[in-house]
Formats: C-alpha cells, sequence, structure tokens
C-alpha cells in the first residue's frame, strides 16, 4: 500500500473502504496508463502503425475518389488524429479530460444538486461519508444491544428483542452494501477502465473497430453515473434515518429499546437498499442507450429505408466519381450522335413548301444534348 493510503486504516469500516478504494484506484489508473503508454513499446508500435495505415487509407480515398470521403473533410480528420494522439500521450491530458469527469465530475454534481439537504452542520447528511460510518455504526452497536437484552437462548420467532437485533444486523449489512459497497465497485470501474483507456481511443480511429471504443466509453459512462445516484440517494437516505438513528441512541443510552423503533429503521434501510439497486440499472440503462453521432451523413427517413439501402449497396456497390463523370460523358455522346442522326433524317424526308426550306442548326455539341434545335428558316431565293 502506497504512502498517501495509510491514513485511511483505521478510520472505520465505511470511511476506510472508501477512502482507500478511491485512493488506490487514482494510482492504479496512472501507473496502468504510464505503463501502457510509455513503459510497453509494443502499444507504441501499434499506435504508429495504426495512425499509417488509417493516413493511406485516407489518401487512396481522396486519390482515386473512392468513397465518400472529401478534401474539405482534411481539417476533421487532422482534428481527430490530434485530439487522440493528446489523449493517449499524455496522462495530464487524459487525467483531466477523462479519468477526472469520470470520477470527480459526478460527486461534484450530486453535491450541488444535495445542497439544501447539506444546510444543517449538525446533521448527518451535511457530511455524507462521515454520516454513513455514524449511522453504520449506530445500527451495529444498537443491534448488540438488543442482542444482549434478548439473553442468548433467545430466538427471533419468539423474541421481539431477537428479531430487532437480527433486523439491525442486516440492516447495518445493507447500508454497507448500497452506500459503500456500489460507490466503491464504481469507482474501481473507473480505475480499471481508464487505465486500459488508451487501447479504445486508438481503436476509434478505424470504422471496423469503432464499436469496441463505443462500448468502451457506454461502460466508462455508466460507471460515472452510478456514484451520481448513488451519493443522491444516499443525502436522502441519511436525512430520513437521522431521526430513527437518534431515537435508537437516545433508548440505548436510557436502556429502553423499543423493538418497533428498530425495526422501523431497519425497513428504512431496506427500502433505500432496493432504491439503489434500481438506480444503478437505470445509470446502466442511460448509459448504454449513447450512440455517437454519424457525422458527415444524413439521417435516413427510416429504418426501413436505411435497411433496404444498406441491402442494395452491398448487392451493387455504387460507382466512384471518375466511374460516374465518364458514364456522364459517353451518354452525351451517345445522345448527340442519336439527335444528329434524327435531324439529317427529318431535313432529308421534309418536303419544300412554298419556296421556303427548313434549314437546321449545327450538330449539337457535347453537353447540349438536352437542348432543343434551333430552326432558322430562310427563304430559297435568298440561297441563291
Amino acid at each position: 500500500m502506497s504512502d498517501p493510503c495509510q491514513a485511511f486504516v483505521d478510520d472505520g469500516v465505511i470511511t476506510g473502504v472508501l477512502g482507500a478504494v478511491e485512493c488506490q484506484t487514482r494510482v492504479y489508473a496512472q501507473m496502468g496508463y504510464s505503463a501502457l503508454t510509455t513503459g510497453n513499446g509494443t502499444f507504441q508500435a501499434a499506435l504508429t502503425a495504426l495512425l499509417t495505415l488509417y493516413v493511406a487509407l485516407i489518401g487512396y480515398r481522396l486519390l482515386f475518389a473512392q468513397g465518400d470521403v472529401r478534401l474539405s473533410d482534411a481539417p476533421g480528420i487532422a482534428l481527430k488524429i490530434g485530439v487522440i494522439l493528446a489523449l493517449v500521450t499524455s496522462w495530464s491530458t487524459f487525467q483531466t479530460l477523462v479519468f477526472d469527469v469520470a470520477q470527480r465530475a459526478p460527486k461534484e454534481i450530486a453535491a450541488v444538486v444535495a445542497a439544501p439537504f447539506q444546510e444543517a452542520p449538525g446533521s448527518l447528511a451535511a457530511s455524507p461519508v462521515a454520516g454513513l460510518q455514524i449511522a453504520y455504526d449506530q445500527l451495529v452497536n444498537t443491534g448488540v444491544a438488543f442482542g444482549k437484552a434478548a439473553g442468548p437462548e433467545a430466538r427471533p420467532m419468539s423474541s421481539p428483542q431477537a428479531s430487532a437485533a437480527q433486523a439491525l444486523s442486516a440492516a447495518a449489512g445493507g447500508l454497507f452494501v448500497m452506500s459503500a459497497g456500489v460507490i466503491s465497485a464504481a469507482t474501481l470501474a473507473i480505475g480499471v477502465l481508464t487505465a486500459i483507456g488508451p487501447v479504445f481511443i486508438a481503436m476509434f480511429l478505424i470504422p471496423v473497430t469503432r464499436g469496441l471504443f463505443t462500448g468502451w466509453l457506454r461502460a466508462l459512462t455508466a460507471a460515472a453515473l452510478t456514484p451520481l445516484v448513488g451519493w443522491l440517494l444516499i443525502v436522502l437516505m441519511l436525512h430520513v434515518l437521522e431521526p430513527w438513528l437518534v431515537a435508537l441512541a437516545q433508548q440505548r443510552a436510557a436502556e429502553a429499546l423499543e423493538p418497533q423503533t428498530a425495526s422501523t429503521a431497519a425497513a428504512l434501510v431496506f427500502v433505500f437498499a432496493l432504491a439503489q439497486g434500481a438506480l444503478v440499472l437505470g445509470a446502466a440503462v442511460m448509459a448504454f442507450s449513447f450512440r455517437l453521432p454519424n457525422f458527415g451523413r444524413a439521417n435516413p427517413a427510416s429504418a426501413s429505408a436505411a435497411g433496404a439501402r444498406t441491402e442494395a449497396s452491398a448487392a451493387f456497390p455504387p460507382p466512384s466519381r471518375a466511374e460516374q463523370l465518364a458514364y456522364d460523358l459517353r451518354r452525351d455522346q451517345a445522345q448527340a450522335v442519336a439527335r444528329d442522326r434524327t435531324l439529317q433524317v427529318a431535313s432529308a424526308a421534309a418536303p419544300s413548301t412554298r419556296g421556303r426550306t427548313a434549314e437546321f442548326s449545327p450538330t449539337p455539341r457535347l453537353g447540349d444534348a438536352y437542348r432543343r434545335p434551333a430552326i432558322t428558316p430562310r427563304r430559297s431565293g435568298a440561297a441563291r
């Protein structure tokens, strides 16, 4: 264990777990990132090869007019390459844009939203981590007191004190899982995902592997949203549970324990634990509904039309711009020749009426195939 994390050893169960996990996760993420990007030559060689392949592919498409790449896309392509290189080569940039956004931003947002519940200086919600530790200790100590009052031979079905002791013990475990357990698991997930983040960020270059980057981003978003909704619910739980914990502390001090108060406090903890599970599931649903925007392409009118276009393009690939231009030129030439023949036949077959002849304009030029021929009538005597 590193020196900065030694201070959390004797701070209690919840405080120690939350502090140690957060401290160690930051150290692990930084060391893993450094080992992957600077201490491993394989990743650097793979990144160089990937960038070379990507630039060569873009150059081939621009040179031979393949695909939908335009010369005007060059600034966006250069910006994308620069952002990826900055994220996979600099820990300070990666820490600011990825790690801190995923780990610190949810806590700050939750603190802003829960500020009305934290105005009272002496309340448990004023300091959520310390309040959780106090609530956990109160549930454990009160459960021990109920167990002593019931006696060693008492059974939960026959003794209200034994039933209350069992309920408080289960509530203490549920409180730990729904608070320190959920937050610590999300923090560990953020640490692991950020440590291997450069691999998936580099995969954003190639369209074939871009789905892996999207999946990594969704998982990181789900891990970041979990502490956000978790801390909000924890603050609300401490605000609701505080009167019952005060009552249990007073009863324990006066040695006048009430099983009904203990059962109600335990039931509140169970309700909030179920709500925490529902919120974590909701955070995962919100994160996995994320889609990367399709830059530079028009959105399809409907899913069926998009599927039909995909099947048609797979069966008959669209021609390139050069092929389309050559096809248009050949079509104009063929139409011009056909128009010339039609005009010659019409000129030879047309009878002269009242001394007038119809003289047609010369053969249309290339590109004038769609224009009507100009007819300039003149008198037969003028031609002589």
